[in-house]
């Protein structure tokens, strides 16, 4: 994010900066103070699709992220949990988000969640596959500093932190009851993003700054979760035995 001008309205400009400031991430995560954090953690939820081939199912989604299948179908307005998925089905699904301290110098915000290392895993590959960039390979490098990411073992658990915010004591008198974790895609703009949450521009633009680039973890904020437009999908079709000879 390009430094603004603060020579104009000096006042309003400042303030304006000095909160899209806060709301930028680095690469590692977003900074957070036990201030600014409603009792050090909350329960919010990250916006997922769909994915093929590993993910087009709320087992495995469930088994990602550590939730059982009723967890995510619930929120999600999906009337039975093993009804398979199509690809880019949107999701809700529930996560703890702490402000965390990592080490003496970095505090950042996010939900701790374990992953067994598999054949060809990577920390970047998990982390824009899997998770789909909510979060990053050098937060996850961060927050395990005992793994070498290039020497990492089958059966090694790591802990990849999912970027997350609780709304602060501001926000909640104002009904802000959540912040969704939602990945901006290319195709995306606020205005479309906000009208699909429940939300508005300015309250995304508020909590976000202006700045908001293609697969940055935007936070939306709303007082309770929208109800998402699933598609009808056919139920599985039955496995077949071989037919007789």
């Amino acid at each position: 994010m390009r430094t603004k001008s603060i020579y104009l309205f000096p006042l309003l400009c400042l303030f304006f900066f000095c909160n899209n400031v806060q709301a930028q991430p680095s690469t590692i995560g977003y900074n957070c103070t036990a201030t600014n954090q409603t009792s050090n953690s909350c329960q919010t939820y990250v916006f997922y699709r769909s994915a093929a081939p590993d993910y087009l199912d709320l087992a495995s989604i469930g088994d990602l992220f550590s939730v059982s299948r009723l967890m995510i179908s619930n929120p999600s307005n999906i009337s039975s949990p093993s009804s398979p998925l199509l690809p880019d089905q949107p999701l809700f699904i529930p996560i703890k988000c702490s402000c965390t301290t990592v080490n003496s110098s970095i505090t950042i915000s996010y939900a701790a969640l374990n992953y067994t290392i598999k054949g060809g895993d990577t920390f970047y590959r998990v982390s824009i596959l899997n998770f789909q960039n909510l979060t990053t390979y050098q937060s996850v490098e961060v927050v395990n500093p005992t793994f070498e990411p290039t020497r990492l073992n089958i059966g090694d658990v790591i802990v990849f932190p999912i970027f997350c915010k609780c709304p602060d004591p501001s926000q909640l008198r104002n009904q802000v009851n959540y912040l969704i974790s939602y990945v901006f895609q290319p195709s995306d703009n606020i205005t479309d993003v906000a009208s699909r949450l429940g939300s508005t521009e300015a309250a995304i633009t508020a909590v976000n700054g202006g700045g908001i680039q293609p697969f940055d973890t935007v936070f939306v904020p709303v007082s309770r979760l929208p109800n998402l437009t699933q598609p009808v999908v056919p139920p599985a079709a039955p496995e077949t035995g071989k037919a007789p000879s």
